[in-house]
């Protein structure tokens, strides 16, 4: 049985392959529904309200409670996991380029912004989150961290085993029934095209490309990814143990050379795939087959 709504700006596709009754199902699919729009509510940054929203703007956020904690301390050590590549205080930046709450896409760029240090700059206690340099932006791992969340609700709160969250690509997945489930790599600059196909058998997925959001303004070309310009151009394609890790890690595949990649992958046990446009050619690590 499968359920499909909209929230956090794509579309949700959520199949539980249990036999299970209607209303147990049912009861799931609203259950799942609900904590989706709650979360986006809490940590959007493009709703004015929200946790992420407040704590930019007014630089604190008092007594949060352990979720808040929990989220933003797991954004902040990806900073030290990734060798300081991936960076939740980049929001304020993105802003300026024009990536902003009204998705203006029209630039104003200050000179001379820079990120903030997640390590120095994000202080977590259970009295007070601060926010002393930058703006937060978790949109690197954001929607895999909620996925890893609606799974868990499944099995301990329905203690469902066999299904497939699918949130505008990003992805965990159990099994069909102990079987792995296949999905296809789509390629990222001709719609309706696949480039591989993969299985997941309880593991997290995503990708991410600089080719998927991307626009112009002042005669400068800008993506949601901020970094050099020396970067590679390529579509980058994880498996991982979570959602949230492979939400992260095809965010930060995009910044490093292969060579980094390949140590990465090794280090945090992820699987990885990268497709380049320019040249038709993908390589992939041998576990991602």
């Amino acid at each position: 049985m499968q359920t499909e709504f909209e929230a956090l700006g794509t579309k949700w596709w959520i199949t539980i392959f249990d036999k299970a009754s209607t209303a147990t199902l049912e009861a799931a699919f609203g259950r799942l529904e609900g904590f989706t729009r709650e979360y986006e509510a809490k940590y959007s940054r493009f709703l004015p309200d929200s946790l992420i929203s407040t704590l930019n703007r007014e630089r604190a956020l008092h007594q949060p409670d352990d979720a808040c904690r929990a989220l933003l301390q797991y954004g902040k050590g990806l900073y030290l996991r990734t060798n300081t590549h991936f960076n939740l205080l980049t929001g304020h930046i993105l802003e300026a380029r024009g990536y902003d709450a009204t998705y203006s896409f029209e630039s104003r760029e200050p000179e001379n912004e820079t990120p903030g240090n997640p390590i120095t700059d994000l202080l977590i206690s259970e009295e007070k989150i601060e926010l002393l340099h930058g703006n937060v932006d978790i949109g690197g791992f954001g929607k895999g961290y909620l996925i890893d969340e609606l799974a868990r609700i499944l099995q301990t709160e329905f203690a469902l085993k066999y299904f497939l969250i699918n949130g505008g690509g990003d992805m965990y997945a159990t099994s069909e029934q102990e079987e792995p489930i296949e999905i296809y790599l789509e390629h990222p600059t001709k719609a309706r095209h696949f480039i591989h196909r993969t299985t997941l058998l309880n593991q997290g997925f995503a990708a991410s490309s600089p080719f998927k959001r991307i626009w112009q303004s002042h005669e400068q070309t800008y993506t949601h990814i901020v970094t050099n310009d020396t970067a590679p151009r390529v579509a980058s394609f994880i498996k991982a143990d979570s959602a949230r890790d492979a939400d992260a890690f095809a965010t930060t595949a995009l910044m490093l050379s292969e060579a980094e990649l390949q140590q990465l992958a090794k280090t945090e046990s992820f699987s990885v795939a990268r497709f380049t446009p320019a040249t038709n050619q993908l390589w992939h690590t041998k576990e991602f087959s």
